[in-house]
């Protein structure tokens, strides 16, 4: 059953669904380090319960300008790769149960999300990109390089 569960947001200006499986916790960011010479992706570095997380923005992987952090603002926290990163989020919806089949994706999506979307899902008349987080940290298409 919770194969079934996923966390509705929008990131860079898009609803989408992540697996729960993938997420640890949603939280409040505090005001971010800025870290010199890191990738345009990497908005900084934030402490959380004694340990550092890297911020990403998902904006910046997708081909959209980067947006300010506001203190305050909710991200998602995962680990990838045994480390801890946060996406900022636009908004966080719901954490729900979805019924209905992921199905591969259809039509052609800007490059950004074909790199970051793994297949789409209905979700109360919406169709919804599922991504997995990993691809925001290294975009699929880095990985392969």
């Amino acid at each position: 059953m919770m194969e079934k569960l996923y966390l509705i947001a929008r990131i860079a200006d898009t609803r989408v669904a992540l697996r729960s499986r993938s997420i640890n916790s949603v939280v409040m960011v505090g005001a971010p380090v800025e870290v010199p010479g890191a990738p345009p992706h990497v908005a900084g570095l934030f402490a959380l319960r004694s340990r550092v997380f890297t911020l990403i923005d998902p904006h910046v992987v997708v081909g959209l300008p980067p947006v300010a952090v506001a203190t305050g603002q909710r991200v998602i926290v995962v680990d990838v790769a045994e480390h801890g990163y946060a996406l900022l989020a636009d908004e966080i919806e719901d954490v729900c149960f979805i019924d209905a089949a992921e199905t591969r994706l259809a039509g052609k999506l800007m490059p950004g999300w074909a790199r970051v979307a793994d297949a789409m899902i209905e979700h109360e008349g919406a169709s919804l990109l599922v991504v997995d987080p990993s691809h925001f940290i290294v975009p699929p298409a880095l990985k392969a390089a």
